[in-house]
């Protein structure tokens, strides 16, 4: 198997792996990040009505709504992300000779992570508007499925539904992923003694997505309760509208900080399982 086609092969394990785990968490992300007025939640559960609390299955089965579509989009969008990213170091090393460029340089990691942040969009932007939508369906719409809401998607918006928030998760998520590689490569550096190992992809991980989820979380509000608004005719006026009544009616600045510190619990396991695993794979066929 040639170092391409296990990009392909280490990276669909890893964003099955820590999709499956983290799930649960990123559904009370969500929940909380699109929470107002209008929409509350009891014990990060739709509570429209206030009936005794519901079964552990039914809170945990709640938790898992519209992983289905997730862990489908997410092999191939993981597989181009860091697929992307590794290629194109690999690539600015070789092609250019210049010291700021090669493997190991801050503007390698940068370049190569907005490369495959733009990339990934594609598939993670369709994920993102279909599976925030069902993580907060109140209990009269829990009977929605994935098929059903795609179509009505498809209905009302057409092709260009499925990619509502694309340049607004690109304006998220390249800070985030510009400060994750950054850091996290400068840290495996740092960090690595004699030889990479498992706690270090593990710890830098750690640390990197902490400090990527910080500098993007207000952005992440914004953009989820975008892509969540169309099933409401809510905040025509676009992300700008949503940043003016946020900071209006919610706190102001607490307005743009709602779930950060779910968001960091779980963008730490998610990005840790995904490199952890993704790395260790790779260097146990590099060295086979």
């Amino acid at each position: 198997m040639t170092i391409d086609s296990f990009y392909l092969v280490a990276s669909s394990i890893a964003a099955l792996v820590a999709r499956s785990v983290t799930y649960p968490l990123d559904t009370i992300k969500t929940r909380i990040q699109t929470q107002s007025e209008q929409r509350k939640y009891t014990l990060l559960v739709d509570s429209d009505h206030q009936k005794p609390a519901a079964t552990w299955y039914k809170y945990i089965r709640s938790l898992y709504k519209g992983v289905g579509i997730t862990l489908l989009f997410s092999v191939p969008a993981l597989t181009v992300y860091l697929s992307c990213y590794e290629l194109v170091k690999d690539y600015l090393d070789t092609a250019f000779s210049v010291t700021w460029l090669q493997r190991n340089a801050l503007l390698n990691h940068a370049i190569s992570g907005c490369f495959a942040e733009v990339s990934a969009g594609l598939f993670f932007t369709p994920m993102e508007v279909i599976k925030s939508q069902l993580q907060i369906l109140t209990n009269a719409q829990r009977d929605t499925t994935t098929i059903s809401l795609a179509k009505h998607i498809a209905s009302e918006e057409g092709l260009l539904g499925f990619y509502r928030g694309y340049w607004m998760t690109i304006a998220v998520f390249l800070p985030h992923t510009v400060t994750y590689f950054v850091v996290y490569e400068q840290l495996k550096v740092l960090w690595t003694v004699e030889e990479q190992t498992f706690l270090v992809y593990v710890l830098c991980s750690a640390v990197a997505s902490t400090l990527g989820v910080i500098v993007s979380t207000p952005l992440d509000i914004i953009k989820t309760r975008w892509q969540v608004s169309a099933q409401e005719h809510a905040y025509q006026g676009g992300p700008l509208k949503i940043a003016q009544l946020m900071w209006q009616k919610e706190g102001r600045f607490k307005a743009f900080t709602q779930g950060m510190l779910v968001r960091i619990a779980w963008g730490i396991p998610v990005t840790t399982i995904n490199m952890a695993v993704f790395e260790t794979l790779l260097k146990m066929h590099s060295n086979s």
